[in-house]
This record gives structure tokens, C-alpha cells and sequence, in this order.
């Protein structure tokens, strides 16, 4: 059995390797279609993995712009041709950009007995931090390139329960949560945390979706001193420095991408933040789920998937502007824990991941 990933962001490189290594497991022949374009960095890649086959990307700066659009279509484009070589029984396509849709579409005409896989790892335009209206071109165009070539797939799957509430209605077949997951380490546990002040975490991008402004208004209610520990780097970061810093104390750790040491600074930390602004299509974010592996509660402001983990398992707060901050109830959820852990557990787990990935091959492949 011969099996194609293919992917065009080097952000799902986790799930990727996740997926490979589900694939391997069974013995398959399994090999990895990626861009040398890094889209977070907007730098040509250097690393390289066995079985992986990186395509010369055209580059762009702009996220939101005709650029970008024309290199993920000539990406989709190279990376069919180069299916059309390797001729996989299984292709695992993760998308964006959903030109890989209109691709695979074509491929599965030509060659019927392939079975597709789709990963709706983001939904474009839904997703995208614009208060236009999506049903214009250009954004209606790059919709469409989902909605009409999505019943390619043999089995669709999704990153959260919330992209299903549109994808129902394109694609009539079985469709699957697959949320993400991340390599299992030992996390590190502080016992010196002062909680006479209430000690934030803000970790990942700062960009032009995160509320800024929210954020600060959280803080601001808060009942006692608080410190904030950023982990990321951002366009938007010297904004939050120095919007937060007027109301409580800022450490900034810049990027930090070694496992331990991220480990080591959320052990000092009673919570974490992950509050959007309004309007975006988001169900759950990578970084609440390192909350959750960290052990640590979340304020939070996303509906759907991650607004009802907050609720069942009680793993946090759930905000809107009338919410002030408690400490002591956030102290409380951060030293007793167990729940935030059964949560990661039973949800994100590399374990959970490569069953519940089975099991939708599996069923695929029947």
C-alpha cells in the first residue's frame, strides 16, 4: 500500500509526522509532498526528511494577497504532478489551500480506485481576519474551489466539531473529528508559584486576530497583582507589551521551541490566555491544547469545541465583557488539576491521535 501526505504549510508538519507515523505502523509505503516555502517565517526551508519532497513555492510576503493565491495554485499543481509519478493508493490531503481541492478532484477522475482523504485542518475563507463580506470575489472564488471539488473525498476529517456545521452541508459523506495533538513529553511541575499574584501565560503568535484589547480589559478586573509571561513573537507584540504593561508585569521569553524549556516557564504560570477577536471561524487553537498539556486552566473567549471543553470539564473560564477575574478561582483550577490533565488525555494525546487516525483509514480502506 502506497500512501501520499500532502500538505502545503509547514505548521501541520506535528500531524503530518502523526499521521506517517500511523501509516508506518501498518507497514505501508508512505511519502511526504510539503512546500521549501515557510509561510510563518516567509523564508525558503532548508530542512529536509527522508521520504519527504519538498516543491520549489513561489514566494509571497502578504498573507492576504494575489501572490499568495497563485502559489498555492502552481503548489497544487506540482504536487498532483508529482502523484501522478508516485501513483499512492491513499492520498491524506490536508487543506488549506483548497486549490489542492480542484487537484484532486481532476486526479480521482483519472484514476478512481484512489482513496482521498481530506483534513480540513482551516476553513478559507471562513477563517481569514477581514470584516468584508466572504460571498465577493476574490474570497467567494477560493470558497468555491472547496465547496464544488470537496466530494472527491472518500472521508473528510476536521480539526474541530465546529467546521462541520458548513461542511455538512457541502459534503454529504462521513466526516470525522481528528483534533490535534502533540508529542508526548514530562511536563514539569512548580510548587513555588507565588499565588499572592495571578502569574498569565500568552503563548504563540501575536497578530492582528488576537484581542488585544480584551485581554486587557481581563486583566484589568483582576482581584489581585498579575504577571504575564509571553512565549511568541508577533507584528502585534510591541502593542501588547506595552498596552499590558500599564496594568500588570510583563516577562517576555520570545520564542521558545524547545519542549523543556516551554515546560519549565508554564510551571511558573496559574493559567493561560487565548482570547480572539469576535467574528473569526476558530473552534480550537494549538495554543490551548499546550495549555492543556501543561496542565494549566484557560481564559478563554472561542465558542464551540474549546467553549465546551471549558464547561464539562471545568478546565478554566469562559469570558465575555460583563466576566471579572478571580484568582483564587483560577489558583484553585491550576492546583487541582487532574481534570485539565484527563482532558488532554482523552482528547490530544499522541496515543488518541494515531487510534482514532486508524480507525478512520481503517474504515476508508474497507
Amino acid at each position: 500500500m502506497k500512501v501520499t501526505i500532502v500538505t502545503c504549510f509547514e505548521s501541520n508538519d506535528q500531524r503530518v509526522n502523526f499521521v506517517y507515523e500511523t501509516c508506518t505502523k501498518r507497514n505501508y509505503d508512505v511519502s511526504v509532498i510539503s512546500t521549501d516555502f515557510s509561510h510563518a517565517n516567509k523564508t525558503k526551508r532548508k530542512e529536509n526528511k527522508n521520504n519527504y519532497t519538498l516543491i520549489k513555492t513561489k514566494e509571497y510576503m502578504k498573507n492576504l494577497s494575489l501572490d499568495r493565491i497563485n502559489s498555492h495554485i502552481q503548489f497544487s499543481k506540482d504536487a498532483f504532478d508529482l502523484i501522478r509519478k508516485q501513483k499512492p493508493d491513499l492520498i491524506w490531503l490536508m487543506i488549506p489551500a483548497n486549490s489542492l481541492l480542484k487537484e484532486a478532484k481532476k486526479y480521482k477522475k483519472e484514476n478512481k480506485n484512489v482513496k482521498i482523504i481530506v483534513d480540513v485542518i482551516d476553513m478559507w475563507p471562513e477563517s481569514l481576519p477581514i470584516k468584508l463580506s466572504k460571498n465577493i470575489p476574490p474570497l467567494s472564488i477560493w470558497r468555491n474551489y472547496r465547496t464544488y471539488n470537496i466530494d472527491c473525498a472518500d472521508c473528510l476529517t476536521t480539526e474541530c466539531d465546529m467546521y462541520q456545521e458548513i461542511l455538512s452541508k457541502e459534503y454529504k459523506g462521513n466526516i470525522k473529528t481528528l483534533y490535534w495533538s502533540k508529542d508526548n513529553i514530562k511536563v514539569v511541575n512548580n510548587n513555588e508559584i507565588d499565588n499572592n499574584r495571578l502569574s498569565l501565560c500568552y503563548l504563540g503568535s501575536i497578530n492582528n486576530i488576537i484581542d488585544i484589547d480584551a485581554i486587557y480589559r481581563i486583566i484589568s478586573t483582576c482581584d489581585s497583582p498579575a504577571d504575564l509571561h509571553i512565549i511568541g513573537s508577533g507584528e502585534k507584540k510591541k502593542e501588547m507589551i506595552e498596552k499590558l504593561s500599564r496594568i500588570c508585569y510583563v516577562i517576555d521569553h520570545g520564542v521558545v521551541n524547545e519542549e523543556k524549556q516551554k515546560s519549565e516557564l508554564m510551571s511558573k504560570c496559574h493559567a493561560g490566555i487565548n482570547m480572539y477577536k469576535d467574528g473569526l471561524y476558530i473552534g480550537l487553537t494549538m495554543k490551548c491544547i499546550d495549555y492543556f498539556k501543561y496542565g494549566l486552566p484557560i481564559i478563554n473567549n472561542i465558542k464551540a469545541d474549546t467553549w465546551n471543553f471549558v464547561n464539562d470539564y471545568k478546565v478554566g473560564i469562559n469570558v465575555n465583557e460583563n466576566t471579572t477575574l478571580n484568582s483564587s478561582e483560577i489558583i484553585n483550577m491550576r492546583n487541582n488539576n487532574s481534570n485539565i490533565y484527563d482532558l488532554y488525555n482523552n482528547n490530544f494525546s499522541k496515543e488518541v491521535f494515531m487510534k482514532n487516525c486508524d480507525e478512520i483509514i481503517s474504515e476508508v480502506l474497507k
